[in-house]
């Protein structure tokens, strides 16, 4: 095929082809810079709703709080007061227990006289009185408290022979330290 055309027809006819293409890509582009335009404000719409409604909770959430302030009060009181009473129980002393361990140590034929258990008592020497039916008897005593764990530095004060017509006419003084953690 001939062309006839002449040279400026043609270079006319190009240039409005190109001319038609670069109309169709600006409206394209038009119509994508519309489009992003569009998503965008759509964007900032639900953010925007979203942002008001995570405000509108947090401030109900606050007046929650405000109303919940004396019970938070009341709790952290009562952990408080939950940590003293474990301190306290922490270095309570259970006199009973103490005292049922020395029982189990009093032999045969022997009775304490007294026994006076108080803080200041553990650690410390200590003397106890006890009436016994013989000198063996109180010798068994000493023995027993020597050899338990519940005590230390277990000796002799005075062992006294007294009123014969009793049934315990031996009276034993005995010097004996009561170890701190016996009560533990």
């Amino acid at each position: 095929m001939i062309n006839l055309l002449p040279p400026e027809e043609k270079r006319q006819l190009r240039a409005a082809r190109s001319n038609t293409l670069l109309v169709r890509y600006n409206a394209l582009l038009l119509g994508v810079v519309a489009f992003m335009g569009i998503a965008v404000a759509v964007t900032y719409v639900f953010l925007a709703s979203t942002q008001q409604g995570a405000e509108q909770t947090i401030a109900e959430n606050n007046a929650k709080v405000a109303q919940y302030a004396s019970v938070k009060a009341q709790a952290e009181q009562f952990k408080q007061h939950l940590t003293t009473a474990k301190q306290i129980l922490d270095n309570e002393v259970t006199y009973s227990k103490v005292v049922l361990e020395i029982s189990q140590l009093i032999p045969h034929g022997v009775i304490l006289e007294n026994l006076s258990l108080d803080s200041q008592t553990f650690g410390t020497e200590t003397t106890l009185i006890a009436q016994t039916k013989s000198y063996s008897s109180a010798l068994a005593l000493k023995d027993s408290f020597g050899k338990s764990p519940l005590f230390s530095d277990v000796h002799f004060q005075s062992i006294t022979a007294g009123n014969t017509q009793t049934d315990y006419p031996i009276t034993v003084n005995l010097n004996v330290t009561i170890k701190k953690d016996a009560a533990k």
